[in-house]
């Protein structure tokens, strides 16, 4: 079993004028242990692994992309942050440079 999820969110801003080019990415590694203990904090809840995966991750890749680009209040909402996807592999940005954002060993890049 591998200990980490990688998951990568499409960034779309909406809030400004002098716009990057359009194809940025964050691209997250998420312990899978944080998904096994939000299930044990909420028995009640019964969602896929995949769908904590995202709910775990979709703060960090906002938080992530703020550093660099201007956002709207509600990114998610306004479909800023979108598209998530499950990767396979491990991105080699990951290898190649220290992460943009880091947070309770959940760690996210930011790629242009």
């Amino acid at each position: 079993m591998t200990q980490f999820l990688y998951i990568q969110f499409k960034v779309d801003p909406k809030g400004t004028l002098a716009r990057p080019n359009g194809s940025e990415k964050i691209v997250i590694e998420l312990p899978v242990k944080h998904v096994d203990d939000w299930k044990v904090e909420r028995p009640d809840r019964k969602l896929l692994d995949d769908e904590i995966a995202i709910l775990i991750t979709e703060p960090v890749s906002i938080a992530t992309a703020d550093k660099f680009v201007a956002l709207t209040h509600q990114p998610l909402r306004k479909r800023e942050i979108h598209s998530p996807k499950f990767l396979a592999t491990r991105p080699f940005v990951m290898n190649d440079r220290s992460c943009d954002y880091e947070d309770n060993g959940i760690r996210a890049w930011f790629v242009a």
